[in-house]
C-alpha cells in the first residue's frame, strides 16, 4: 500500500519527538551506570546514539567518560573534541576535554606532553570562558596552575586564586584545592587546616580523609594519620590511597 508523500510526512514528523525521549532516556540510563561504574552497560547505551552520520553530542561526551575510565584516554580526546564541535556552548564538553588531555599526558613521552599542556589549559578556559561558575573546569586551572613547570606557566598563586572560586562555589572540594596547593609549598600545617575544613564539610569523605593522614605522617603524628587512613577505608574499602598510607607507616616503622 502507497503512503500519500504528505501524510507519510506527517507520520515521519510525527515521530522526532519520540525519537528525542528514547534518546533522552538512553542518555540518562549510561550516565546512571557510568556513575555506578557499570562500564559495559554505560557503553551499550551509548552506542547507538554515536553511530552514524548523526551522533549526539551528549552521548559522545558520555562515552569520552567512559573511555577515560577504561583508560582509553587517547579515543576519550576524540570523543570530546568531537562533542566541543558539535555543540561548542556546554562548558562540560571542554572540561571534559581538559581531562581527558590530562590522562593522555601521563601516557605519553615529554614534548608530546608539552605540545598537549596547551591545548589542555584552552579547554578548561574555554569552559569556564562559557560559564565562570563551571567548577570542574576551575579545577582543571587549579591542577594545571598547581603542577605544571614555571617556564610552562606553573604558578601556585594562579592556582591559589582560581581555589579561592572553587571554594566559593563548592567548599569542600575548594578546601581540598587549598589543601594540595599547600602540599605543593611543603606547608604541611597549613594544609592539614584546609583538609580540616574539608572534613568539618563532609566527615564521611574519603579524599580529605587520606590527604589530612597523609599530612599527619609529614607532621611527625602517625598514629593520627593510622586513624585517618583506616577512617578512609571505613567509607571505601577499596580505597588504594588509603591502603599505601598504611602500607607506608607499617613500613616505615612508626607505631
Amino acid at each position: 500500500m502507497k503512503i500519500h508523500r504528505s501524510l507519510r510526512a506527517v507520520l515521519v514528523a510525527g515521530l522526532f519527538p519520540f525519537a528525542s525521549v528514547f534518546a533522552a532516556a538512553d542518555l540518562s540510563s549510561a550516565a546512571d551506570a557510568l556513575k555506578a561504574g557499570d562500564l559495559t552497560a554505560a557503553e551499550t547505551a551509548l552506542a547507538p546514539l554515536v553511530a552514524g552520520e548523526s551522533p549526539d553530542a551528549g552521548a559522545l561526551h558520555l562515552l569520552s567518560q567512559v573511555r577515560v575510565a577504561q583508560k582509553r584516554a587517547k579515543e576519550a580526546i576524540e570523543l570530546a573534541e568531537r562533542a566541543t564541535k558539535l555543540d561548542p556552548a556546554k562548558p562540560e564538553y571542554f572540561s571534559q576535554l581538559g581531562v581527558a588531555l590530562s590522562v593522555r599526558m601521563g601516557e605519553v613521552g615529554f614534548m608530546q606532553q608539552a605540545m598537549m599542556a596547551g591545548r589542555m589549559k584552552g579547554a578548561f578556559e574555554k569552559s569556564i570562558e562559557l560559564d565562570p561558575a563551571h567548577v570542574a573546569g576551575l579545577i582543571g586551572l587549579v591542577r594545571y596552575y598547581t603542577n605544571a613547570p614555571e617556564i610552562a606557566g606553573g604558578s601556585l598563586a594562579r592556582a591559589k586564586e582560581f581555589a579561592l572560586r572553587v571554594q566559593t562555589l563548592a567548599p569542600v572540594q575548594g578546601a581540598s584545592e587549598l589543601g594540595r596547593i599547600a602540599e605543593r609549598s611543603e606547608a604541611w600545617a597549613e594544609a592539614l587546616t584546609h583538609y580540616e575544613t574539608a572534613l568539618a564539610a563532609r566527615p564521611d569523605s574519603a579524599g580529605p580523609l587520606v590527604a589530612a593522614g597523609r599530612v599527619l605522617a609529614k607532621l611527625g603524628r602517625p598514629d593520627e594519620a593510622r586513624a585517618r587512613f583506616a577512617a578512609a577505608l571505613q567509607v571505601n574499602p577499596d580505597f588504594a590511597a588509603a591502603k599505601q598510607g598504611l602500607e607506608a607507616l607499617a613500613q616505615s616503622g612508626t607505631r
